[in-house]
């Protein structure tokens, strides 16, 4: 009797081990836009973690899912906080040096502002598809504040 107790509560703690691993360090998200082709392709789920930024935050070039106004998106870290961006000749600047980028598909360009100064605690992002990405550049507010921030795409 007592093995069978002892079989069942393994039962019951690998079961539970494995729901806290999927509620609260893991999680999928679908990409519904081609904005970050070729790195991560339209219509595919990707796996994310949350609990990358607990003790420090996202850094440049990590590929990150965020909470904006209700609705998740999937983007790239540009900008962290107290940079300098600016978009000139298709290319980006960080704090006046040259960002080379090779996942970067396309020109970078803005159609209202070019320059771009991170507030602290808040970050910059671009989909990797610069001519086919609704990101940074274009929204009324810029930036995407650290709590809005739910984890860190895993891929390739």
């Amino acid at each position: 009797m007592e093995n069978k107790y002892r079989e069942f509560l393994s039962y019951v703690l690998i079961f539970l081990a494995s729901f806290g691993i999927i509620f609260f360090v893991l999680g999928t998200s679908y990409i519904p836009s081609a904005s970050m082709e070729p790195t991560l392709n339209v219509g595919k789920k990707y796996p994310y973690f949350k609990m990358s930024y607990i003790i420090n935050g996202p850094e440049r070039s990590d590929i990150v899912i965020y909470d904006k106004k209700g609705t998740v998106y999937c983007k790239r870290v540009i900008g962290l906080p107290g940079d300098h961006i600016e978009l000139k000749d298709g290319n980006v600047y960080i704090n006046g040096d040259l960002f080379e980028e090779s996942y970067a598909n396309g020109n970078t360009y803005a159609v209202l502002n070019d320059t771009f100064d991170v507030p602290e605690g808040e970050y910059f992002v671009m989909g990797d598809n610069r001519e086919n990405s609704n990101d940074s550049r274009f929204w009324e507010y810029p930036y995407v504040k650290r709590v809005q921030i739910l984890g860190h795409v895993l891929h390739k």
